[in-house]
C-alpha cells in the first residue's frame, strides 16, 4: 500500500535532506563583499520541467513551492487509513486530508512551501562573474554552499555531488586519500574560483523564468 501520508513525509526528508557531503569553513568565495538582497534581475517566479514545482525569488528570499497530485487505487488503502467522505484520516495520528474520487482511485493533493534561503548572518549571498553564491550556516564551522546562474531566462540552481567534484576537492584542499565525505574544506579565492571554472557545481536544476 502506498499510504499518502508517508508521500508528505517522503517530501519533507527530501527537502530537508541530511548533512551535506561538502562544507566549507567560511561562506564563499571568501574575501569578498556580501550582498543584502537579490539583483532585480534574479527576482521572480522560475518553473522546474521536472516537477512542476515554482522557485520564487524575492529581495531576500528563496522559496520553491510543490503541488502534488497522489492517486491510488482504493483497495491499496491499508487498515490504518480511514476514508470519511471527502476526508482520509490517519487511525495512528489522527491528521486528516482531502481526497478525491476518480472511478475506483483516490486522490489526493500536496502544497508545500519549502524556504530555501533568506538573507541573514546565517544565509550569506556573494558574486563573482555573473554567478551567485548561497553559503548556508551548517554548524559553527561549517557552510553549505550551493551556485545560483541566470542565463537567458532559465535560472541554474547547483550543488557540488559528484564523486570527479570530491576528487577534485581533496586535491584542491590536498586531504588524504582515504578521506571519506562529508569533506570540510578550507578554501583560498584563488583555489575556489578554479575549482567554480573545472566545472564544479555540477548537480544542476534547470527553471524557466516565468513572464
Amino acid at each position: 500500500m502506498k499510504n499518502v501520508f508517508c508521500i508528505v513525509i517522503f517530501l519533507v526528508a527530501i527537502l530537508t535532506g541530511c548533512e551535506p557531503p561538502v562544507t566549507f569553513t567560511e561562506p564563499q568565495p571568501v574575501d569578498t563583499e556580501n550582498l543584502i538582497k537579490f539583483p532585480k534581475r534574479l527576482q521572480g517566479q522560475y518553473f522546474n520541467l521536472e516537477d512542476n514545482s515554482i522557485l520564487i525569488i524575492e529581495d531576500a528570499l528563496i522559496q520553491r513551492v510543490y503541488n502534488l497530485e497522489e492517486k491510488v487505487h482504493i483497495n491499496q488503502v491499508d487498515n490504518s487509513l480511514q476514508i470519511n467522505g471527502d476526508t482520509i484520516i490517519n487511525l495512528a495520528t489522527n491528521d486528516k486530508s482531502i481526497i478525491y474520487r476518480e472511478e475506483d482511485s483516490l486522490i489526493t493533493h500536496i502544497h508545500y512551501t519549502d524556504t530555501l534561503f533568506k538573507i541573514d548572518n546565517k544565509n550569506v549571498v556573494r558574486k563573482w562573474k555573473g554567478y551567485y553564491f548561497l553559503s548556508t550556516c551548517y554548524d559553527e564551522t561549517s557552510w553549505e554552499v550551493k551556485k545560483v546562474q541566470l542565463s537567458k531566462g532559465q535560472l541554474f540552481l547547483s550543488n557540488i555531488s559528484s564523486e570527479l567534484e570530491m576528487e577534485n576537492l581533496k586535491e584542491m584542499a590536498e586531504l588524504p586519500d582515504d578521506t571519506i565525505p562529508p569533506f570540510k574544506i578550507a578554501a583560498t579565492k584563488k583555489s575556489f574560483k578554479k575549482f567554480v571554472k573545472n566545472n564544479g557545481f555540477a548537480d544542476v536544476q534547470i527553471f524557466v523564468k516565468q513572464k
